[in-house]
């Protein structure tokens, strides 16, 4: 079964799978980076310059070529489950864990130290993360919901390992 982090970066989605990973002792994929990899740049650069089309193209190629690795842990933005084809082909065959945490915890996780504070005292940026926030939340098409705001990376981890004891 594969297991698939989904969530905002500053859930701690790509850390934990590298945790996991480890522990299980699986493949892991973050789709993020693959297509950094490929691009020879940043994502959030990438889709500045060629779009969000061009993204959500790399996108699709990346998830038809690793969803039929078994027994592995991808990690993927919560757009990746806007398609409906993406979004079965997870479910068919994977465990979805959408990974949240509050809004000032994320910004406190991207933007560590003087920054994350001017920007949680801008209305208009706060503002403008709870929409993107909530036009992109794809929670519903979870198996499982995980609230990493007071959690570290290998906490998290844990309480996913001891959800699948259970299943």
């Amino acid at each position: 079964m594969k297991i698939i982090l989904a969530g905002f970066n500053g859930t701690w989605r790509k850390e934990i799978g590298i945790i996991l990973s480890e522990r299980l002792g699986r493949k892991f994929f973050d789709v993020e980076q693959i297509i950094e990899e490929r691009e020879r740049d940043r994502f959030i650069h990438i889709v500045q310059i060629k779009g969000i089309d061009y993204i959500r193209k790399l996108q699709n190629q990346i998830v038809n070529e690793i969803v039929s690795n078994d027994e592995c842990i991808i990690s993927i933005t919560p757009d990746i489950l806007s398609g409906k084809k993406n979004r079965e082909r997870f479910k068919s065959n994977g465990l979805i864990i959408w990974l949240t945490a509050e809004l000032s915890i994320i910004l406190l996780r991207l933007y560590p130290g003087k920054e994350s504070k001017d920007l949680l005292r801008k209305k208009d940026a706060l503002t403008h993360i709870r929409q993107m926030l909530k036009e992109q939340d794809f929670s519903n098409f979870a198996d499982r919901i995980i609230d990493t705001s007071s959690l570290t990376p290998e906490e998290a981890t844990d309480t996913i390992q001891k959800m699948l004891t259970v299943l």
